[in-house]
């Protein structure tokens, strides 16, 4: 089969969504599927195989590209499979399905985009008079929860559901596992027997509901509690966030790695004890990095959060918190962090988890299915105005 995924972020970008794109474009070409990828042009990146197109964007503001050329570049394939929220590049895809209605379109829907300001107002209009367009031309709409999709945008679209299917992320359970990684304390300087807490995630403004405000004045709440924190990640908020620490009597404890390569990063899952996931907004709907700390048997305290909780099972594979709630956070932090067991117990059952519901195997079989559907089906479907 020729397949197109469309995605406004792609690796080495940090991000759920291109991480996603990434990880059903290689497992697809594993199983001999043609698989292309389009994405904008925001900086020059070397290394891309031939099946990466990187489309050049005369205008974008964050993740958002406009990428008129997608229209004539997805000709000839079978099925295109757009990740959205992705503005500036979901119009060409829709206006092309719009014209050419034998192509299979299947969309997968990340999340509800959350702005403020003047691409807030923008993007209300956009949902208002755009979104519905878009979504009614979807063969397929494809969610990462079932809970997340009932309490999202798609809501206010009439009989949308009929279209939409549940299809979880998963993990890579041999390149995540459990395993204790004491060089990295070394490299870090942290005493052998303290006790770990991690943070991945993005430091850009797109990823400014990461929570690490949260967490840093949750850290404050902990008194003489022995812990380190690892945060890996890098982008333009991360010196805001070291001012924050400097000068705090923590500060010799709270390490910021920057960016940390591929091949490094299980080792940091590794080195910790707990991952720590305090995301403040509805962006984020699932959690490719909790799934990570899962695999690598390791509980999660994350934010209560629609799609969050059905990655990490309160008092099962982690604990979670209201969103926002420093306090909260601070108790569930003490509470780990004074009883190892429990925490060990948490990890084992999140690895046990990963295992029986998020191995990529079925996930793809799956997905391969869907396709298959879209691209057999025998007549073409009434698309509403």
């Amino acid at each position: 089969m020729k397949i197109a995924h469309v995605t406004c972020t792609y690796p080495p970008y940090a991000g759920g969504i291109g991480r996603v794109a990434f990880e059903y474009t290689e497992r697809l070409r594993a199983r001999g599927h043609h698989v292309h990828v389009y994405t904008p042009r925001y900086a020059s990146v070397s290394g891309d195989p031939d099946y990466v197109h990187r489309v050049p964007s005369p205008l974008h503001v964050g993740n958002a590209g406009v990428t008129p050329s997608l229209f004539y570049r997805l000709k000839g394939f079978d099925l295109v499979h757009l990740h959205y929220p992705f503005f500036g590049g979901a119009e060409p895809v829709i206006v092309r399905k719009a014209l050419q209605a034998h192509q299979g379109l299947v969309i997968t829907y990340h999340h509800d985009a959350c702005v403020t300001g003047i691409r807030g107002v923008i993007h209300s209009a956009h949902r208002r008079l755009l979104f519905p367009w878009l979504m009614n031309r979807a063969d397929r709409i494809l969610v990462s929860s079932k809970e997340y999709a009932e309490t999202s945008a798609l809501c206010d679209i009439p009989h949308i559901f009929d279209r939409v299917e549940v299809h979880p992320f998963g993990v890579d359970l041999d390149r995540f596992h459990p395993r204790k990684d004491e060089e990295i304390k070394k490299q870090w300087k942290i005493p052998k027997e303290a006790p770990v807490f991690l943070f991945v995630g993005g430091m850009d403004e797109a990823h400014h509901f990461k929570g690490v405000p949260i967490l840093l004045e949750a850290l404050e709440r902990l008194g003489q509690k022995d812990w380190h924190l690892l945060l890996v990640g890098e982008g333009s908020l991360k010196t805001g966030y070291e001012a924050i620490v400097h000068g705090l009597p923590y500060a010799s404890r709270v390490h910021f790695t920057g960016k940390v390569s591929e091949e490094h990063l299980p080792r940091y899952y590794q080195a910790a004890d707990v991952h720590l996931f305090p995301s403040t907004k509805r962006a984020e709907a699932f959690g490719m990095v909790a799934l990570e700390a899962a695999a690598s048997g390791l509980p999660t305290i994350a934010s209560d959060l629609p799609g969050v909780r059905g990655v990490v099972l309160n008092g099962e594979t982690g604990l979670l918190e209201p969103a926002g709630d420093a306090r909260a956070l601070a108790r569930a932090l003490s509470l780990l962090l004074e009883q190892p067991l429990l925490r060990e117990r948490l990890g084992r059952s999140a690895r046990l988890r990963s295992e029986q519901v998020f191995a990529w195997d079925p996930l793809i079989t799956k997905l391969e299915q869907t396709y298959l559907s879209v691209t057999q089906q025998q007549s073409k479907r009434f698309y509403p105005v």
